[in-house]
């Protein structure tokens, strides 16, 4: 099955979101049946949304013919084979002498400045620390290996030369051990006999996730055209069982002509070999692959073009789970996933210029506030790994998500210094931010409130226009007119844009606050109670129905407008307004089953806070009415006069 496919369920997130909001102010605004169909305008919305949304063709890279190598002398490979690991404080690397390549690639630490604090792979525990590894299994089980460091030219001898044979290495240990502030140079050299002499210069530094890489490739002592860095394949987080929405692939991003390219492996078009290949037009400022949380980029000592992306597809087996709500209801299990290992081939200068490699985590405050600024004043231009993080598939819409999620992030990275805990403060967020809306929603409340009062002086002017109608008066008769002014006169004020902007303010809300659960690596594997970790699913689906039923209780004691209306009509309404009370937090179950707990507890909790704010509201709205009267034949001895206290609001 088709797992990785992203842009797809973030469709179904954004349109199911926009379509909550939509069908809540339709029916707390226009609830009143017509006497006419009214048009299915959430299908029809839906539908445009999602052909808005669907990606277009995407034009293919077309292999070019390779030329066919001359039989030339080469020397035989007698060089022995070694590995180096280089071992930080932050991370440790493995470099194989044959083909000078990273077969292994484990983050020890997130660093953010002079913060640093350790991570671990997918599904660790405290008791079960999982190492995280970058370089995919699969990738290096494959033959050739599709690892990290590989080179690719126009000749294809050249190719197999400089990917399959030992290097020379200039580091005499097998374990280098850096130290804070250190730095190590370790030269990889290869000299055949068929002319082709290559060289790669790696500097690592202790804590620091960007590496130097200097690539010197000549044959017949000219420098090889063509030449291109391979980063890949699909360096993540390994240990992910299934991905998803909220687990995604590594996928293709790049900054190319001043825009982000990004794709995931379904986006691709492959062949009956299962290979694919999408070009990159343009100059390439940074190209590389990464999964939600890590990454690894190339940044080329100046901007060049040729970037293309090859991706392989493959069949994963996987533990027994079930795919969805439907899935769990009816017991449907699913046994394997499709998965994309995706590759990225840089241009890059043969010459010896040095190619900057950064890899490490996705953490938007260590790019924002170190990387970026590092690498635009050693490259001498500006670069921002930030768009490394996806905060939207979508161009036209990524900036808005960018710029909406970027102060949640920082809202709830200041509120967890005070708590130290991510659970705490997205509650405390949450009570907050529903209290800044409190007024609005006592607003609201009181044009519902005219709304509902207006209503029977509404239906006696609509009866009488229905009389003179039926007298066969005609439409622009003054009384009439008369009529229409008197109701155009207690509308206008009944619902202004203060009784809907409540629910306006929370859509955009909700948008960015799911982006920011969804790419937030200090969230990553933040427990909360119950959940070990707040980025994934509520492992018991507790929040899911919790948030469900919370739904349920918000909506049936939000009072609604009442209008003018027939007793039939009346009854009509409160069908509707039952079936949606239900309607609504069932469809709601379907589409956030599996959503990040983060995200669902703050959904939650704003429910119950909104709940209570209604209840206070319903409370104060309540109109004091007077004592019934009795009719009684003698007043009681000491009786008092009384005159009833009527209500004015």
């Amino acid at each position: 099955m088709e797992s990785s496919n992203n842009q797809g369920n973030q469709s179904r997130f954004l349109i199911a979101a926009v379509l909550c909001m939509a069908v809540l102010l339709g029916w707390s605004y226009f609830f009143a049946p017509k006497p006419k169909p009214a048009d299915n305008s959430n299908t029809a919305a839906q539908a445009n949304t999602t052909a808005a949304t669907t990606p277009g063709p995407i034009t293919q890279a077309t292999p070019a013919p390779q030329p066919i190598p001359e039989s030339v002398a080469t020397t035989p490979d007698t060089t022995p084979n070694r590995t180096i690991t280089i071992k930080t404080p932050v991370y440790e690397v493995t470099l194989d002498s044959k083909g000078a390549v990273a077969t292994s690639w484990i983050l020890l630490k997130n660093k953010v400045l002079d913060q640093q604090w350790p991570i671990f792979a997918d599904g660790s525990t405290p008791s079960n620390e999982k190492p995280l590894q970058l370089i995919s299994p699969e990738a290096l089980s494959r033959t050739p290996r599709e690892v990290p460091f590989r080179l690719s030219t126009d000749d294809q001898s050249v190719n197999s030369i400089v990917n399959d044979r030992n290097y020379s290495v200039s580091e005499p240990t097998d374990t280098v051990q850096l130290a804070s502030g250190e730095e190590r140079q370790i030269d990889f050299k290869l000299t055949d006999a068929s002319g082709v002499e290559v060289t790669k210069s790696f500097v690592f530094r202790a804590e620091n996730y960007v590496a130097d890489l200097k690539v010197n490739l000549t044959k017949g002592g000219q420098p090889v055209p063509n030449t291109k860095l391979l980063i890949g394949a699909s360096i993540g987080d390994q240990a992910i069982e299934r991905h998803g929405l909220y687990h995604i692939e590594s996928e293709a991003v790049a900054s190319v002509d001043d825009s982000i390219f990004r794709h995931q492996g379904a986006s691709f078009t492959f062949d009956s070999n299962n290979q694919g290949a999408m070009p990159a037009p343009g100059q390439v400022d940074w190209a590389g692959v990464g999964d939600a949380y890590f990454a690894m980029v190339a940044v080329p000592s100046q901007r060049t073009a040729g970037l293309e992306y090859h991706a392989t597809k493959f069949e994963h087996p996987t533990e027994p789970y079930h795919d969805g709500i439907i899935a769990w209801v009816t017991g449907r299990v699913s046994t394997s996933e499709t998965r994309h290992l995706i590759t990225a081939y840089v241009p890059v200068a043969a010459d010896g210029s040095i190619t900057k490699v950064y890899t490490g985590t996705k953490d938007y405050f260590a790019l924002a506030w170190q990387y970026s600024p590092e690498l635009t004043d050693r490259a001498g231009r500006s670069i921002s790994l930030v768009d490394l993080i996806n905060f939207s598939n979508w161009t036209l819409f990524r900036p808005i998500f960018k710029y909406l999620a970027i102060p949640i992030l920082h809202a709830l990275r200041f509120v967890n210094q005070i708590t130290h805990n991510y659970g705490i403060a997205i509650i405390i967020f949450t009570f907050l931010f529903y209290m800044l809306l409190f007024p609005l929603r006592w607003s609201q409340s009181k044009s519902f409130k005219k709304t509902s009062g207006n209503a029977p002086k509404m239906k006696e002017i609509q009866d009488k226009i229905k009389e003179l109608q039926a007298k066969g008066v005609p439409v622009d008769d003054p009384r009439i007119r008369a009529l229409q002014m008197e109701s155009l006169k207690l509308t206008k004020d009944m619902i202004p844009l203060g009784g809907c902007l409540p629910m306006l303010l929370q859509l955009p809300l909700l948008i960015a606050f799911y982006t920011a659960i969804t790419v937030s690596l200090t969230i990553r594997q933040a427990s909360f109670m119950w959940l070990p970790d707040l980025s994934a699913a509520d492992p018991y689906h507790i929040l899911e129905f919790g948030f469900a039923i919370s739904m349920i209780l918000s909506m049936k004691f939000t009072p609604q407008p009442q209008t003018a209306m027939s007793a039939e009509q009346q009854a009509q309404q409160r069908m509707q307004q039952k079936m949606m009370t239900y309607f609504m937090p069932v469809m709601m179950l379907w589409i956030m089953w599996s959503a990040p707990s983060g995200l669902l507890l703050y959904w939650f909790f704003g429910n119950l806070v909104s709940f209570g704010q209604q209840m206070v509201i319903n409370r104060l709205n309540k109109t004091n009415t007077p004592p019934t009267t009795e009719v009684v034949e003698n007043v009681p001895t000491g009786a008092k006069k009384v005159k009833p206290k009527l209500s004015t609001s």
